[in-house]
C-alpha cells in the first residue's frame, strides 16, 4: 500500500497528542539531520572551489613569490612573507577562519628514479 501525502497528513493529525508530539520530534530531527548533510554538501562543494582558484592562482603567480610562504582565499593573495607563522597569522587577523597557507619552492622538472 502507498500512502499520498494527503493520506499521511490525515494521520498525523489524528494521533492522540502524545503520539503527535513524539512524531514532532522525530520530524524535527530528520529536517535538522536533512539540513546538516545538505551543508556538508555545500562545504564540499565551496572548498573544492576555493582549492580549484587557488592552485590557479598559484600556476599563475608562483614564480612572483618564489621561496616564500603565501595564504590564499579561493584566487585571493592574504599575505605572504618568509615566515610561515606569521602569514599564518595575518590571515587570522584578516578574519580567514581555515587560512590556505602554501610554500612556494621551486619543484624539479624531470624527476629521476631508479634502483
Amino acid at each position: 500500500m502507498q500512502v499520498n501525502l494527503e493520506q499521511a497528513k490525515q494521520v498525523v493529525l489524528q494521533l492522540p497528542t502524545e503520539e503527535f508530539e513524539k512524531f514532532d520530534e522525530w520530524y524535527e530531527a530528520e529536517k535538522r539531520k536533512k539540513s546538516k548533510d545538505e551543508d556538508k554538501e555545500k562545504l564540499k562543494k565551496y572548498q573544492i572551489e576555493r582549492y580549484k582558484k587557488a592552485r590557479k592562482w598559484l600556476d599563475e603567480h608562483s614564480a612572483e613569490y618564489m621561496n616564500q610562504w603565501v595564504c590564499l582565499e579561493g584566487g585571493e593573495l592574504i599575505a605572504h612573507g618568509t615566515d610561515a607563522l606569521e602569514v599564518h597569522y595575518k590571515a587570522i587577523e584578516q578574519g580567514i577562519k581555515s587560512p590556505f597557507v602554501h610554500h612556494i619552492v621551486e619543484e624539479p622538472k624531470h624527476y629521476v628514479g631508479g634502483w
